[in-house]
């Protein structure tokens, strides 16, 4: 149990310090969430949800708990984080206490990393696309990639993450399937040529658990402050 385990003060992550390093600071959040989702996954008193709300509130419970007890205080996880425009997202890793990051003063509330969270596959509905890991149906930009391509989540933030839960089918399959609609997208001038062939998810580690992937993508500026977003995918296999 992570309550049990000694603490460890981690290199970079304790509040009020100076951190010279903003992509170092960025990969131990990473790596910190990449460590802790098969651990929350395979708890043995975790309750089997498979609802995408009760499966979020309870990974970012966890996250913020595993944070306290492994030191790593200079962030916190919040649930259903405000985005400009009155959205939310999923979960918003925010700052915990003072920060500079490369001499920049991070202030409270500063959102660091906006996270989406996605069942592969999708409970399909009338509102609901069989494929909204990418987009949502016309008129509802529920779609995770969608969402931070038109900047309506994390407009500030140069770098998102989406975390997929696998409830059924083959990791390759669902990257075949993801792919194979980004490039639809892009031949049918979606968004008047918002995405582009050349944004594919490509396998970082496909035997790592969870599987781990990246995409870069175009996005709308404004209301983004940059043209593009990295996303880190993150894939748990749940079954």
């Amino acid at each position: 149990m992570i309550a049990d385990e000694p603490r460890s003060t981690p290199a970079i992550g304790a509040p009020d310090v100076t951190l010279l390093n903003a992509d170092a600071f960025h990969h131990e959040i990473v790596a910190f969430i990449a460590r802790e989702l098969p651990v929350w996954r395979d708890l043995p008193n975790r309750q089997k949800f498979t609802d995408e709300p009760n499966l979020n509130q309870r990974l970012c419970l966890h996250f913020d708990t595993a944070s306290r007890h492994q030191c790593f205080d200079a962030i916190r996880f919040l649930q259903e984080t405000l985005q400009p425009g009155s959205r939310r997202i999923d979960i918003g890793v925010m700052k915990l206490g003072t920060i500079m990051v490369e001499g920049i003063n991070y202030e409270d509330y500063l959102q660091l990393l906006p996270i989406e969270c996605k069942r592969l596959p999708t409970q399909k509905d009338k509102r609901r696309s069989d494929c909204e890991y990418v987009h949502g149906l016309a008129g509802h930009r529920v779609g995770a990639i969608e969402r931070f391509k038109h900047g309506l989540h994390g407009p500030g933030n140069p770098r998102a993450m989406i975390i997929a839960y696998i409830q059924s089918g083959e990791f390759n399959d669902w990257l075949h399937t993801i792919n194979e609609r980004l490039g639809r997208l892009a031949d049918d001038g979606t968004d008047e040529g918002l995405w582009s062939p050349v944004e594919p998810l490509a396998v970082v580690a496909n035997h790592a658990d969870p599987h781990k992937l990246l995409s870069h993508h175009r996005r709308l500026k404004p209301p983004a402050s940059s043209d593009s977003v990295e996303i880190e995918h993150l894939w748990l296999r749940m079954n």
